[in-house]
């Protein structure tokens, strides 16, 4: 067959050769990631922009083109294998920024060999037969040198083809202000709307304007205004952002053993837990924990938070306790330029950052230092440092995949569990409650418990929906399906010694809303202005916005979960009662859907053109009518 479309040198019967041998992996491609409707129409849109690519590569004079499109077809295979481990883990596309953590990766190799498969190098299968061919036919030919097509004729071509691929989308996806997602757009076409949002000032879609005032600002209700404001001023604060830290192994046994008995012991003694509390990481994760948790804004949609916000001024909760007397301290057992950390940290107000540099490597528990080893080594630095303090470790040893060595494991599991991915992280939770555990007897020790606020949450979930084996197990092991507000949700717990107070919080939460919840605890008086989220001991309307982990737009609130689809059309969302699983009508969530993307695209405006302190309370709707956003 190749040698038909080669015997006369025609460049495009090898354009047409290689961009049917890219739409078939396209197909298989876009079925993996669960493209549903529209699954050709897509694929051959994205053929199009393919072969307009190969029609460019066509005006190289004076070169092999057969070994040209041979590279060309390498690369996207390659780029077809890359996606589809990112999807794995993430359920989206290897964004555009991802060449910023480039040197990162040897960090996660343990991640990313786990997620390997052998079926992934199907997307390589043609390779083989193509460099045989090219090497034992196509060169002997002597047809290496094939007469390039008339620039002219070139560029109407591809116009033709990207314009075709560009009406194409726009007509299937019936607006031009549609959520663009991998499942609309396909692939190839995803990847270039991407970069071209890395060199687009625009923030807020075009056509989202028709929102409501009432999307963010609150009704106003009855509830116990400042409650418990000050509780914790003065002291001070020690806050263990805890590695993919899920809350349901909460008050969970596994084989008649506690898989959290320190914290299960916690939250019934001096403390408030949060059990209906959210990640709202972004493309950072663990970092974006950091972020939002700290600024009170959700995560950029266009890179990690801490690359697209460097130098930015920030209102942070570091920053104002600065002001009230406070010294800052940061901990971290891996490199201080993971994550852009080292460059960011003084701009979200910590002085000290103590990283792998600083620390000794002593214990090392899969991406970096233990917990033990990274608490152990934390105490004599907030012995050194003048109190009140504020400070914050960032955890590592419960990072996927999960693997310890025998001599840390403390649990004992039945052939159900032992070695499988769910029982490997009941072990590294088992050792991260453990790790707590000590870390409050050494500050006890230390003198510098009583005076002190031990506050835990998790960064982001561990447990994927994707993966069919933990998927299995944790169905089994929670007498309940696994959904993507149990996938999502993680603990959030002060522990306030001598305090008295056992307290659970149900009001539905997300991290945007640590920071104003813990201004409140300590007395600090801030404006509405200063951030998006919540005080969850004052509120009662409970909300988190998701997305990254789900399609932009999603969000739970109290009794109810709400899943934008990820084709980007509202009528195929799903929404369904927390309590009963009974599926709702949409129309009951479009009001949040619109609070949803109304969160996400003003954090990004507002922090990304620097206007904190706002000059008012935020108000959705003034700042949409000024930036001519709004259709009345």
């Amino acid at each position: 067959m190749i040698q038909q479309y080669t015997k006369k040198d025609s460049i495009s019967k090898l354009i047409f050769l290689f961009s049917g041998l890219l739409f078939l992996k396209l197909l298989v491609f876009h079925y993996f990631i669960g493209v549903k409707s529209n699954l050709i129409i897509i694929s051959i849109l994205n053929g199009l922009t393919v072969m307009a690519i190969l029609f460019l590569a066509s005006l190289i004079k004076k070169t092999d083109m057969f070994k040209i499109f041979i590279i060309i077809n390498c690369f996207i295979s390659i780029v077809f294998i890359f996606n589809s481990l990112y999807y794995k883990h993430f359920t989206t596309l290897l964004p555009v920024h991802i060449i910023y953590q480039i040197n990162h990766v040897g960090g996660v190799g343990d991640s990313i060999w786990a997620i390997l498969q052998p079926y992934h190098i199907l997307f390589l299968v043609d390779i083989a037969p193509l460099v045989w061919y090219y090497n034992r036919i196509y060169k002997k030919s002597k047809r290496l040198m094939v007469k390039p097509m008339k620039a002219s004729k070139v560029f109407m071509l591809v116009l033709f083809l990207a314009f075709t691929s560009g009406v194409g989308h726009f007509i299937i996806n019936n607006a031009d202000d549609a959520i663009r997602t991998p499942h609309n757009l396909g692939m190839i076409n995803y990847h270039i709307y991407d970069l071209s949002r890395v060199f687009s000032d625009k923030t807020i879609p075009a056509g989202f304007a028709s929102i409501a005032e009432e999307v963010i600002v609150e009704e106003e209700e009855e509830v116990e205004k400042n409650k418990y404001n000050g509780l914790i001023a003065g002291k001070n604060i020690i806050v263990v952002q805890a590695e993919s830290f899920q809350n349901f192994v909460i008050n969970k046994e596994v084989n008649g053993q506690q898989i959290t008995p320190v914290l299960n012991q916690l939250i019934k003694n001096d403390s408030i837990y949060f059990s209906n509390y959210y990640e709202q990481v972004g493309w950072g994760n663990t970092s974006d924990a950091e972020f939002v948790s700290h600024t009170g804004f959700l995560p950029s949609t266009k890179n990690y938070s801490y690359k697209s916000y460097e130098g930015k001024t920030l209102i942070t909760l570091p920053n104002l306790l600065k002001k009230k007397g406070y010294n800052t301290i940061v901990f971290h057992g891996n490199e201080p330029d993971f994550w852009n950390r080292k460059n960011m940290y003084p701009y979200m107000g910590f002085d000290t950052f103590i990283s792998s540099e600083e620390l000794e490597e002593e214990e090392i528990i899969g991406m970096g230092l233990s917990y033990k080893s990274l608490f152990k080594q934390g105490i004599p630095y907030l012995k050194s440092i003048d109190q009140p303090f504020y400070s914050l470790f960032i955890t590592l040893t419960s990072h996927y995949p999960y693997i310890m060595e025998d001599k840390y494991k403390s649990l004992t599991l039945n052939s159900d569990y032992k070695d499988t991915i769910l029982g490997n992280y009941f072990q590294t939770v088992n050792y991260l409650d453990s790790a707590i555990g000590q870390l409050i007897e050494d500050l006890k020790n230390e003198g510098l418990y009583y005076n002190s606020v031990i506050i835990v949450y998790g960064d982001h979930h561990g447990l994927k929906m994707q993966d069919e084996e933990a998927t299995e197990l944790l169905e089994v092991f929670l007498n309940a399906e696994y959904r993507e507000d149990d996938m999502l949700r993680v603990p959030f717990l002060i522990h306030v010694p001598g305090s008295n107070i056992n307290c659970e919080i149900t009001t539905t939460g997300g991290m945007v809303d640590f920071f104003p919840t813990i201004a409140n605890l300590l007395g600090i008086s801030i404006e509405n202005s200063y951030y998006i989220g919540k005080d969850l001991l004052n509120n009662n309307n409970g909300f988190a916005t998701t997305f990254i982990h789900t399609a932009k737009g999603s969000f739970i609130e109290d009794d109810k979960v709400f899943l934008m689809s990820r084709d980007g059309v509202f009528e195929n969302s799903r929404g369904w009662n927390k309590d009963t699983d009974e599926e709702i009508d949409l129309q009951e969530f479009k009001l949040g859907h619109e609070r949803a993307l109304a969160e996400i695209y003003l954090s990004q405006y507002i922090l990304e053109n620097q206007l904190l302190p706002l000059k008012e309370q935020l108000d959705i709707l003034k700042i949409l009518k000024e930036m001519g956003l709004c259709i009345n």
